[in-house]
């Protein structure tokens, strides 16, 4: 059964159950508005505000494609939600009897972790050699530690009894920032903390793992990046959000040209919050993946490894910090997504 995000103008209601995080206080309204044989929304998915850039539209950034606001410099006012659909005929019923109330709909494909390497298992050097190549000698006497900086680690989650966390996020209210067994989130903080070791690290747990995979869907990362925005403005400074995932498989994607697409559509939502994000003023960071050559991750689609085949979404965004992977002795990781990116050709930005 297919599963879209759909995004649905502005509304008193929806901007409620936005800021209570509550689905029960727009889910009759929703019912009512978008109701077509064949749909049914996702309860467990609160609709979330999907902000777009804030200023003037003749400010940068904006790579070929991309609406960060209205002609009139406001921001975009519009709300995700998620839904499941019977099959590909309920989404065309939706798009056509609810057009005037529907912006659009999109691919919602899974997400998951880029976690350790897969050419060879052993680590490559220590903390201490990544500590040299990273420079943190020449930073400490220039006084910079990351204090006052806070960085946002989207991830597995951290364990807060080894990395002390300020607070942070999850997909659902069970989860109590900090609380996570030792994974690749604590792994993440942890490497923060080399290099600034007197940063706030803030958990967003992002991927939960079922049945021994760590995964979570686009919407979910819409959600986080439009709780991040909020914690951006409410406590403005230096912000740095790290994401080590993204999507292998494009299977799950629309077509590229699609108006559903997510890997090279620019006015996918969550290639649009990410630029809110980065204009809100947060230093965004992705990872290019793990499909690279000559090794790429068992998940990756047969069709998804490899130069130009391997950096997709935002993790290709043209205000991103796109990172490829590299050992301490400067030698590419196999693994490592390689370029020209989905919606930016100029990707990886560096290599660290």
């Amino acid at each position: 059964m297919p599963r879209r995000i759909v995004l649905v103008g502005k509304g008193e209601s929806l901007h409620r159950a936005w800021r209570s995080r509550s689905f029960g206080l727009a889910g009759a309204d929703l019912e009512k508005l978008l109701h077509v044989p064949g749909f049914a929304l996702d309860d467990t998915y609160h609709p979330v505000r999907v902000a777009g850039r804030l200023g003037s539209p003749a400010e940068r950034p904006a790579a070929r494609g991309f609406r960060y606001a209205r002609a009139e410099g406001g921001p975009i006012d519009t709300y995700a939600v998620r839904a499941i659909f019977d099959d590909e005929e309920a989404v065309h019923r939706l798009r056509r009897e609810r057009g005037m109330d529907v912006v659009g709909v999109f691919a919602d494909p899974a997400v998951s972790i880029f976690p350790s390497a897969y050419c060879g298992s052993g680590a490559v050097g220590t903390a201490d050699d990544v500590a040299r190549r990273v420079g943190v000698s020449a930073l400490r006497a220039h006084g910079l530690t990351g204090r006052s900086v806070h960085v946002a680690v989207v991830d597995t989650g951290i364990d807060g009894s080894r990395i002390p966390v300020a607070g942070g996020w999850a997909p659902g209210s069970d989860y109590v920032p900090g609380s996570a067994k030792p994974d690749h989130g604590t792994m993440v903080a942890y490497d923060v903390r080399i290099a600034a070791p007197e940063a706030k690290i803030y958990d967003y747990a992002l991927l939960r793992t079922e049945a021994g995979t760590w995964a979570a869907f686009l919407s979910d990362a819409i959600a986080a990046f439009a709780d991040l925005i909020e914690q951006v403005n409410a406590n403005p400074g230096r912000w740095v959000v790290n994401n080590s995932w993204g999507m292998f498989d494009r299977s799950e994607d629309a077509p590229i040209g699609s108006p559903e697409n997510y890997s090279a559509n620019p006015d996918h939502p969550f290639n649009q919050i990410t630029g809110g994000l980065v204009a809100a003023g947060a230093d965004v960071f992705f990872a290019a993946g793990n499909c690279g050559k000559p090794c790429p991750d068992g998940r990756c689609g047969t069709a998804d490894t490899g130069p130009g085949q391997s950096i997709h979404g935002a993790n290709s965004h043209p205000d991103v910090v796109t990172v490829a992977a590299v050992t301490v002795t400067d030698r590419r990781l196999g693994y490592s997504s390689q370029g020209p990116g989905g919606l930016h050709t100029r990707k990886p930005d560096l290599a660290g």
